[in-house]
């Protein structure tokens, strides 16, 4: 997988940002779109992570690293639009550069509030649409269609920041961010803690 092959430079572009968010986080954690197990490097060794991960040609890459970074894994082949888990159950949901690539969505994060206990944080850093309709902006536009196909279905014009706005959190404490990676499409970036 291509993003498994660049770990180290993600890691150095987004590390930092991504120890901060999951500082003091619980015991347990669902993560959604958890790819190759990108995350697993912030959470403290003995965290349960019940993965969401409908590609299950990563399921052998996930548990590998899990057992590398002494995580409990729960691996569910469904997507975050309808995850088997009860309601009101998650104390913490862990989203990353995911958002981009669901089907639905409203209905993936109307899936989030409904999992999170009362109190619950979901947790989130996505890359976003250019809201200054500049020359990114421009690109985005330009190579969507190729960037989807390219990047399993990746949307690059979505406004998630909005989205999660709209979804019905009792508190949201979100920033916007530009991230100077190699991929100049997605320099836009929110970072953010959404309580249900």
């Amino acid at each position: 997988m291509f993003f498994a092959l660049i770990d180290a430079y993600m890691h150095s572009k987004y590390g930092e940002r991504k120890q901060e968010l999951l500082k003091n986080h619980p015991e347990t954690v669902v993560e959604i779109g958890a790819g190759y197990g990108a995350n697993f490097r912030y959470l403290n060794p003995g965290t349960k992570v019940i993965a969401i991960e409908p590609n299950e040609a990563l399921h052998p890459l996930l548990e590998q690293r899990a057992k590398n970074y002494e995580i409990n894994i729960q691996l569910h082949s469904s997507g975050a639009e309808e995850m088997n888990i009860p309601d009101n159950s998650a104390e913490m949901v862990l989203g990353s550069l995911v958002l981009c690539s669901v089907d639905d969505p409203v209905k993936a994060i109307s899936e989030i509030v409904r999992i999170l206990k009362p109190g619950g944080e979901f947790v989130y850093i996505e890359h976003v649409k250019d809201h200054t309709n500049g020359w990114i902006y421009s690109i985005q536009r330009s190579v969507k269609k190729p960037w989807k196909w390219f990047f399993d279905g990746c949307h690059i014009t979505r406004d998630t920041g909005k989205t999660i706005r709209e979804s019905g959190f009792s508190k949201i404490d979100q920033v916007a961010f530009s991230n100077r990676t190699i991929f100049v499409p997605v320099i836009p970036h929110i970072a953010g803690k959404a309580t249900k």
